[in-house]
């Protein structure tokens, strides 16, 4: 739970210090005055990305070159763990006053669950946003998972890096990451199949009270290896045994189109209603629901792996997308336990009575 964070020089911040509580925060203002900055600075210090720009120089508050986050996060035991993360010249991250060199060793101490405008790009959007949905999640709930996607995309670069060039390379020099692939391409595949099981159940459950109609959501994982076998297997040794064999019969298409054709790095969530590939046939109003269906599902999975009060839930401007009825359904998940940190324009009439409220105004955040 995420108790205190500082930000300095952070989009339109240049000092800040908020204490949330444990239940519901509220994060109140006109649009256009920095509540979303704030999420945006809780989410970075959970994952050490933005949710909004892949570069981070947009995090910068005018005229300056760095920017520094700083949380203190009660973990599970009762501890107080204290993030630093500053970015400039270079990033620089901090652990209880020490320095880390390892994006893993840092990455999700704070476990944060968002529901965001942005979420559309998950139903609607191409295949890497549903593979980075995929991909975060399971960084938030497995250290080895982070480290073998590290790995896999540092070997892949090195292979595509030098398909692009084949003539200056030998391929025994180019297959040389084969083994690296496929190794760690098996568990990510494995798991990323074992998630998708998960959220296929919950999400089941969320068709419900979403699509009370009787239209079913669900969630299919396709992956960039097990379309090679006849039926994706559990067995990471088959997994990595049909990855090679891929590899090496895709050699020579591989070096005239100068990258990897197959592997995790193609895989893709399906995402269903009643059957229809949202992405194709959803309208835009069915794509935003799912999208808040999907991400209930989620949330479910993580306050499983990581105990109910541990999750901080953050919520930016969803609730215009859903009626009465399915913004009464998903605020009730929202607020029934954990903690919650909401952006809005006004306080939901039913968020509970000690709501912890900020009125933000030009960068400035002040506590009622």
């Amino acid at each position: 739970m995420l108790q205190r964070i500082v930000l300095d020089h952070f989009r339109n911040y240049e000092h800040q210090s908020l204490e949330f509580g444990e239940g519901v925060n509220a994060l109140i203002g006109a649009n256009g005055q920095g509540k979303t900055n704030i999420l945006e600075a809780i989410y970075y210090l959970s994952l050490l990305r933005s949710f909004r720009t892949t570069q981070l120089s947009n995090l910068l508050f005018a005229g300056t070159g760095q920017f520094t986050v700083y949380g203190e996060v009660k973990n599970d035991l009762g501890n107080i763990v204290r993030l630093g993360a500053s970015h400039g010249i270079e990033r620089r991250l901090m652990l209880d006053g020490r320095p880390l060199h390892k994006t893993s060793e840092f990455i999700s101490r704070l476990i944060c669950a968002p529901f965001l405008p942005e979420d559309l790009a998950i139903i609607k959007g191409p295949p890497g946003g549903r593979r980075r949905f995929l991909d975060i999640a399971l960084c938030q709930m497995s250290q080895p998972y982070l480290k073998a996607l590290q790995e896999f995309n540092d070997a892949l670069h090195s292979r595509n890096t030098m398909l692009k060039t084949p003539g200056r390379y030998p391929k025994a020099v180019v297959t040389a990451y084969d083994q690296v692939l496929a190794d760690r391409a098996a568990m990510l595949e494995i798991m990323r199949q074992e998630l998708a099981r998960r959220l296929n159940s919950a999400v089941a459950r969320q068709s419900e009270t979403f699509f009370p109609d009787g239209r079913k959501l669900a969630v299919n994982f396709v992956s960039g290896i097990g379309r090679l076998l006849e039926s994706p297997p559990e067995d990471p040794a088959l997994v990595r045994e049909k990855y090679l064999q891929a590899l090496d019969e895709s050699y020579d298409r591989d070096c005239r189109q100068g990258t990897t054709n197959n592997g995790p790095q193609r895989s893709d969530l399906a995402c269903m209603l009643n059957g229809r590939s949202l992405a194709n046939y959803g309208s835009e109003g069915e794509c935003r629901t799912a999208a808040i269906a999907l991400r209930l599902a989620l949330l479910e999975i993580l306050k499983e792996e990581h105990g109910e009060h541990e999750v901080t839930i953050l919520v930016d401007d969803v609730l215009g997308e859903l009626d009465e009825t399915r913004r009464g359904a998903f605020l009730a998940q929202v607020i029934a336990g954990g903690q919650v940190v909401f952006a809005g324009t006004e306080l939901p009439k039913e968020f509970p009575q000690d709501t912890r409220v900020f009125i933000v105004e030009r960068g400035q955040a002040i506590p009622q």
